[in-house]
C-alpha cells in the first residue's frame, strides 16, 4: 500500500503526531513555521526529529518572497533560533533563479525539479519503510503553483503507480478520494494522462 503524504500550507497549527519524516521548504518563514505548526510531532517521539530543509520545494517565482538565504546564512539563523533543522541537503545555488539554472522560473526547470523532488521522496519513504516505519506522514512537503491553497489547508496524496516499483519514471502523485471529499469535491482526482488531456481540451 502506497504510504500516504500530507501537504500542509505552512501556517502554525497542531496536527497528526505519527510522522515519520518532516520536510519543508529552505525558506526562513517556513523553517519558522514548521517547528511551531509540529512542536507537538517534534517532542513526543523516542528519538527527537528534526525538520529536513529540501532546496526542490521552494516556491517557483523570483519575487523576493521567493529568494532564500545562501546556506551559510540559513545556518546562522537555524543555530540562533535553535530550530530543529538538518540543512544537509541545502547546497550553494539554490536560491539562485537566473535564466538556464536548474532553480530558474522556467516551466522546464519547475518540472523537473517537481519530478526530482517526488522521485526523492519516493526514495526516502522506500528507505523509512524498510527500517519499519509504516505510517510515513509527510508534512509540509512542498509548494504548490497556483492551486488556491488556503492557510493550514492540509491535502493528502499517494502516489499514482506502486511507489516500491520504478516503472513511472515521473512519481506522479494523486490526491486521495478522502482528501477531495474534506474539500468539497465530489469526484476522484484523475491520473495525470487523463489530466493533461482535460487540460489540453480546455486550453
Amino acid at each position: 500500500m502506497s504510504p500516504t503524504i500530507h501537504c500542509v500550507r505552512h501556517a502554525e497549527g497542531f496536527h497528526n503526531s505519527k510522522i515519520s519524516l518532516m520536510i519543508s521548504s529552505p525558506m526562513c518563514r517556513t523553517l519558522q513555521a514548521a517547528p511551531l505548526a509540529f512542536q507537538t510531532a517534534l517532542t513526543s517521539t523516542l528519538k527527537p526529529q528534526r525538520i529536513v530543509a529540501f532546496s526542490e520545494a521552494q516556491g517557483t517565482s523570483g519575487g523576493p518572497c521567493d529568494i532564500g538565504s545562501d546556506p551559510d546564512i540559513l545556518r546562522r539563523v537555524v543555530e540562533r533560533e535553535k530550530w530543529p533543522v538538518n540543512l544537509s541537503f541545502v547546497k550553494d545555488g539554490w536560491n539562485q533563479k537566473k535564466a538556464g539554472s536548474r532553480y530558474s522560473q522556467s516551466n522546464n526547470s519547475i518540472r523537473v525539479r517537481a519530478r526530482d523532488a517526488r522521485l526523492s521522496l519516493r526514495a526516502k519513504l522506500r528507505e523509512l519503510i524498510s527500517n519499519g516505519d509504516d505510517d510515513a506522514g509527510i508534512e509540509d512537503s512542498y509548494h504548490h503553483q497556483g492551486t488556491g491553497w488556503h492557510n493550514c489547508e492540509t491535502r493528502a496524496y499517494v502516489f499514482e503507480h506502486d511507489f516500491r516499483s520504478n516503472h513511472d519514471q515521473e512519481a506522479w502523485l494523486m490526491e486521495t478520494r478522502e482528501s477531495r471529499w474534506e474539500r468539497g469535491k465530489v469526484h476522484p482526482m484523475y491520473g495525470k494522462k487523463d489530466r493533461v488531456k482535460l487540460f489540453t481540451a480546455a486550453m
